[in-house]
């Protein structure tokens, strides 16, 4: 509550590793975890939380440095169009964009995971080969729920981080505007 002025409500939190995030759809539309150490919210209430089209802050911990992003708009949709991600710019902070000015772009994304693939890769599965759920293209440039501090977890922030080895901690929280 105190992060950049405060009011924030975290949607995603990993800082322990001791929740695996290679979850099925039903796991991540209805939410997992522990909320004190690593957690989804759940995509519904990810939906419901952001119909007025919040901010959008999300941190990154590797190595010891912290860098963030903030997103001027961010929402998702129901669960009949997929929990398609939009987000907009204007983008801030220290991380930079890899969410929407990308060749992999994840704005208008679909939500996939390893069991129902909805990504635009044709037979590749994102989700499946990743190991996590997310708004994946082809497949991403940002994925904050891979396999924890691992060289496995692939790509998290790329180009700037391609595995995440060393990774303490990722957030997503969200504010009214």
């Amino acid at each position: 509550m105190e992060t950049n002025a405060g009011g924030w409500t975290a949607i995603q939190l990993r800082k322990t590793g001791s929740v695996n995030f290679t979850r099925n759809w039903h796991d991540y539309k209805v939410g997992f975890g522990i909320p004190q150490m690593d957690y989804w919210i759940g995509n519904d209430a990810i939906h419901q939380l952001t119909k007025d089209r919040p901010s959008l802050y999300i941190l990154l911990t590797n190595y010891g440095v912290t860098k963030y992003a903030v997103y001027n708009e961010f929402s998702v949709s129901d669960e009949n169009d997929n929990y398609r991600l939009f987000i907009a710019g204007p983008v801030t902070g220290t991380l930079g964009d890899k969410m929407i000015n990308t060749d992999r772009s994840h704005n208008g994304m679909p939500f996939s995971t390893p069991d129902l693939d909805k990504d635009t890769s044709g037979s590749r599965r994102c989700a499946d080969i990743m190991a996590g759920g997310w708004w994946f293209s082809s497949c991403h440039r940002a994925f904050l729920n891979g396999p924890w501090a691992s060289v496995n977890w692939r790509e998290p922030w790329s180009p700037d981080l391609m595995d995440g080895l060393g990774i303490t901690e990722t957030r997503m929280m969200i504010r009214p505007r």
